[in-house]
């Protein structure tokens, strides 16, 4: 059965959230991503691809590269732009594109499941990458890409994420993209509690 579990998100301020929020590292080459963040200093871009930060002759993939974004990332939490809750929570993230809507659960997925098949591989990665990410994770001490999941519905699992988007939503905002985004916190320890438990009757993830 599937572990997945709260956690402790390092998150941007509510403030700085449009600011921050930005597509994924991966969508982007060298020179398209430098100049996205050129006039963006807030955008998660700037850690996420910190060879942004270089000359565009430097090594992307040098130590010093690493080494800024972790530097950027401490220095933007000494600021107040990102915020870390002090309980485990899960977060539902909802993102609608002109007439569609899907919503997600934000939270940790076990490696074992992984590891032990629990996790249905669907793909083999690229070796530069892969290595690109483990570098990025391991000197910023954060898991700073999100791994995209899913799994067969479950009633219980729906009922929980309808309840909490009854609530008022704690990021709210159309990013220049013209995408809606809204994020909520499943903070009540009931609700937490049934995810996990729902969770562990789910017998695979993909």
């Amino acid at each position: 059965m599937a572990i997945v579990k709260p956690f402790k998100a390092l998150r941007p301020a509510v403030q700085y959230a449009k600011d921050v929020a930005a597509l994924p590292y991966d969508v982007y080459d060298r020179e398209e991503a430098k100049a996205y963040v050129k006039d963006k200093p807030l955008s998660f871009l700037n850690i996420d691809r910190p060879e942004t930060q270089f000359d565009d002759n430097h090594d992307m993939y040098g130590d010093d590269v690493y080494d800024k974004a972790n530097e950027m990332l401490i220095e933007e939490e000494e600021r107040g732009i990102f915020v870390q809750d002090e309980k485990p929570y899960y977060y539902l993230y909802e993102l609608t594109m002109g007439d569609h809507t899907q919503t997600g659960i934000v939270a940790l997925s076990a490696v074992d499941d992984y590891l032990n098949d629990v996790c249905k591989k669907h793909e083999l990665t690229v070796a530069k990458k892969e290595a690109d990410r483990i570098h990025h994770v391991d000197t910023t001490s954060a898991q700073t890409g999100p791994i995209f999941l899913t799994y067969r519905s479950q009633k219980s699992i729906k009922e929980v994420v309808k309840k909490v988007k009854t609530d008022t939503p704690l990021y709210d905002f159309i990013s220049d993209d013209g995408i809606h985004h809204r994020v909520w916190i499943v903070s009540d320890e009931q609700d937490i509690s049934m995810l996990e438990e729902d969770f562990n009757q789910v017998p695979c993830t993909y």
